[in-house]
C-alpha cells in the first residue's frame, strides 16, 4: 500500500481561471494518422481504483505502445522531424511523407538527438522511415540493452558526425532553439485530442483532473495548450521525482531555476532545467505540482500491473500522484465523488533497480 505522507503541493490558485488560446495546426492529426502502424492508443478506466479513491472515473491514457514504440515520444519526433525537413528542403506543409523523405536524402540530411532511451528511440524510428541517418548521444549510464533498442531503428550511437546536414531534434528549448521543440510539443496535441474524444465517448463529460509527469515540461506544455484552451476548468497536476523537481522549485521561486539532480528509476523524468518555451505557460496553466518518491512510483507500477497496465515508473507516477492527493489535499485539486481524472502514462515497463533501504524509509 501507498505510504502515509502529506503530498507537498505547491499550488497556483490563479491558474484555475487562466486561459490560453489554441494555436495548434489541425494537419499534426492528419500527418499521423497516415504515418505506417499508427493507431490512437487506449484510454483505460480504472474502475477499482475510482472506487478506492472515491471519485466516478479514473481513466488512464496509456502510451506504452504507440506505433510499435513503448512511448509516446515518436508523435512530437515525428512532427518534428517532418516540419524540419520540410523548412530545410523549401518544401510546403502538406507535402506527402514521400516526397519529404526523397527531399531528405538528396540534402543527406542527419538527424541528431540525446537521450536515455526513448526519444532517441524516436528520432530514429523517423530517420530510418524518411532513409537517412540518426546519430544519437547517450548518457555514459545507459545501459546495453538500450543501446541495442537505438541500434535497432538503424541509428549509430555516439558517433562522428559526417555530415554538414545535420538537424538537432530536441525538446528542450533554449534561447537560439526554440522552433523544433515547439513542433515536437505541437505533435503531441494529437494525444491530447484523443483524450478528449474517449473520455467523452466513455462518460458524455469532461475531464476534471488531468496528472501529468514532467521532465523538462513538453507534455505538460502541450496538456497546458489543450485544457487552458477549453472552456471546461480541468485542474492540471505536474508530478515529478523528488530527486528532479525543477518545475515545482521553479513555480515555488516564481523563475525559471536550474537544479541538480540525482538517480531516479524515473529517468526519463530525470530533468533540471524546464523548457524555456513551456515555462510560459506551465506558470500560468499548472494549477498545481508535487513529487513522488521511488518507492511510490515502484509500488504505483505494481498497482498498475495488477489491473493489466504494463507501465514504467515515468508511467506510473501519475497514479502515485493521484493516490497521495487522494488521501491528504482532495480538495485542493477539487477531488470528489463526481470528478473525472485521466492519467497520462508515458512509458511501458522496462527494467529497473527496485528501491530498497533509504528509499523506503525516505518516502515515510
Amino acid at each position: 500500500m501507498p505510504h502515509n505522507r502529506t503530498s507537498g503541493l505547491y499550488l497556483s490558485p490563479d491558474a484555475q481561471s487562466w486561459r490560453c488560446t489554441s494555436t495548434i495546426d489541425p494537419r499534426i492529426s492528419h500527418f499521423h494518422r497516415r504515418l505506417p502502424g499508427f493507431t490512437a492508443t487506449p484510454l483505460i478506466s480504472l474502475d477499482s481504483i475510482a472506487a478506492e479513491l472515491g471519485v466516478k472515473r479514473v481513466f488512464i491514457k496509456d502510451e506504452t505502445s504507440r506505433m510499435g514504440l513503448p512511448a509516446f515520444k515518436i508523435l512530437g519526433a515525428s512532427w518534428a522531424t517532418y516540419r524540419a525537413v520540410v523548412h530545410k528542403a523549401g518544401l510546403t506543409v502538406g507535402a506527402p511523407l514521400e516526397a519529404v523523405s526523397v527531399a531528405a536524402q538528396k540534402a543527406k540530411i542527419e538527424f541528431f538527438a540525446a537521450t536515455d532511451g526513448n526519444h532517441g528511440r524516436a528520432v530514429a524510428r523517423m530517420a530510418k522511415l524518411l532513409g537517412v541517418r540518426a546519430n544519437i548521444f547517450t548518457p555514459a549510464y545507459l545501459d546495453r540493452a538500450a543501446l541495442d533498442l537505438i541500434a535497432s531503428e538503424g541509428a549509430q550511437a555516439n558517433a562522428q558526425a559526417e555530415t554538414a546536414g545535420g538537424i538537432l531534434v530536441q525538446d528542450t528549448a533554449f534561447e537560439g532553439y526554440e522552433e523544433i521543440p515547439q513542433w515536437i510539443v505541437d505533435g503531441y496535441s494529437t494525444m491530447m485530442d484523443e483524450v478528449d474524444q474517449q473520455v467523452s465517448a466513455a462518460t458524455g463529460t469532461f475531464v476534471d483532473l488531468a496528472i501529468i509527469p514532467v521532465g523538462v515540461g513538453s507534455l505538460a506544455q502541450s496538456a497546458v495548450a489543450h485544457f487552458k484552451s477549453t472552456h471546461h476548468p480541468t485542474t492540471l497536476l505536474a508530478v515529478e521525482p523528488e530527486s528532479a523537481a525543477c518545475l515545482k522549485e521553479s513555480l515555488a521561486n516564481g523563475a525559471l531555476t536550474a537544479i541538480s539532480t540525482g538517480h531516479t528509476i524515473m529517468s526519463g523524468m530525470n530533468c533540471g532545467t524546464v523548457s524555456s518555451i513551456a515555462w510560459p505557460l506551465l506558470v500560468n496553466g499548472i494549477d498545481a505540482s508535487m513529487s513522488v518518491s521511488e518507492i511510490e512510483s515502484h509500488e504505483a507500477v505494481q498497482r498498475l500491473r495488477s489491473v493489466g497496465v504494463n507501465a514504467g515508473p515515468c508511467g506510473a507516477a501519475s497514479l502515485a500522484a493521484l493516490q497521495i492527493v487522494a488521501r491528504g489535499d482532495r480538495d485542493a485539486v477539487g477531488l470528489c465523488a463526481d470528478s473525472v481524472v485521466v492519467l497520462f502514462c508515458t512509458e511501458g515497463f522496462r527494467e529497473y533497480d527496485v528501491p530498497t533501504g533509504d528509499a523506503l524509509l525516505g518516502s515515510k
